[in-house]
């Protein structure tokens, strides 16, 4: 079953969280502030926030999404693979590219408890896990329990790289909105038919 339904509720609460996102970062004074109350403050580099933030990385994200890519193969479920594999490595493209498009810097420095040097709009570790999250929850059909824990696992990875210092949270919002909205587009319009 691929229950396009779901496509137009996830876009728009992605476009909506993007648009939060943009709007927080003209706001630079609320932003600010949000930033210093979502920050963890100075301390040891090896918190275990630390070790739970990688996880939203590509190093993780990546492989999951190759792991789930070959398993859908395996089972003879090639259309949803592909669409899967193509989903989140054109969505990350996107970012990857949108990042040195707009040149945002990270945060202060001296507000760092990770060492980053790439750019910070959008964040990529929130856009990542939710697309990667998401994509995979909807070819697993795995429901509104599927789509909840890819929603919470998006919305802690989010949070540790605001409370790390290394992404504004205007860059966190526009990640997650990004994310959403771009799986929600290709679910609509690329959404596999049930193999078999």
């Amino acid at each position: 079953m691929t229950d396009r339904r779901l496509a137009l509720p996830l876009a728009l609460l992605g476009v909506l969280l993007f648009a939060a996102g943009l709007l927080l970062w003209w706001q630079a004074p609320l932003d600010l502030a949000l930033h210093h109350a979502l920050w963890l403050g100075h301390g040891p580099a090896d918190k275990p926030i630390v070790r739970l933030s990688a996880l939203g990385g590509f190093l993780v994200m990546g492989p999951l999404a190759l792991a789930v890519t070959l398993l859908l193969l395996l089972r003879g479920e090639r259309r949803e693979a592909l669409w899967l594999f193509a989903t989140i490595a054109v969505g990350r493209l996107i970012v990857e590219g949108g990042k040195d498009l707009v040149h945002r810097p990270r945060p202060p420095l001296a507000d760092r408890l990770e060492h980053v040097t790439s750019w910070s709009f959008p964040s990529s570790h929130s856009a990542g896990t939710m697309m990667t999250g998401v994509a995979i929850a909807l070819v697993a059909r795995s429901g509104w329990a599927g789509l909840l824990v890819a929603l919470l696992a998006a919305a802690t990875i989010g949070w540790t790289r605001a409370a790390l210092g290394v992404h504004w949270p205007s860059d966190v919002l526009a990640g997650w909105g990004f994310g959403l909205a771009w799986v929600g587009v290709c679910w609509r319009y690329g959404a596999p038919t049930r193999s078999g």
